[in-house]
């Protein structure tokens, strides 16, 4: 795993293989709380999925799997997690429709995979994930959208680079 620091509101963490980006979704899993919305892009297979299913180990879920089919998913961890899945809908406005924000409101921490469906997401309390690359080796692209969570974000970029130098 490789980290790299772009600015106080964005990070660049590349992983080398499926179980590397679990362990950051497991990471960044620790640092959730109630009403963080997490913003999952990229194309198909790049580990969004993966990644969310490190989150839900953090949060003591398992067999956390992709809602493609039915959308959402609730599961009641130690924080009360969202899992959406926006891949089916069929327009940008459907997502607004869904009653996410309601559910951030209500105390739980959201992913939503393919997110770049969704036209309107709120923009407090939330962290853009961009995924690319190739192969194995995944571009995650952390940015922190809202200053409600500057704590949150800067202890998680400490604790992926953390783990990225020692595995280096």
């Amino acid at each position: 795993m490789r980290f790299q620091r772009c600015s106080d509101s964005s990070f660049v963490l590349t992983t080398g293989s499926p179980d590397e980006t679990f362990a950051a979704g497991r990471i960044t899993g620790g640092h959730l709380c109630p009403g963080m919305l997490l913003l999952l892009k990229g194309s198909l297979g790049m580990g969004k999925t993966r990644f969310v299913q490190g989150i839900g180990d953090a949060l003591g879920l398992h067999g956390v799997k992709s809602p493609t089919f039915i959308i959402m998913r609730e599961y009641n961890g130690k924080t009360p997690f969202l899992h959406a899945d926006l891949y089916r809908i069929e327009n940008k406005n459907e997502a607004d429709s869904l009653g996410i924000e309601e559910y951030l409101d209500d105390g739980f921490a959201a992913a939503v995979e393919w997110a770049e469906r969704w036209e309107t997401p709120p923009s407090e309390k939330r962290i853009d994930i961009e995924f690319s690359g190739s192969g194995d080796e995944r571009l995650l692209v952390f940015t922190m959208n809202g200053c409600k969570i500057r704590e949150e974000f800067t202890a998680l970029a400490d604790d992926l680079k953390s783990i990225a130098l020692t595995e280096e």
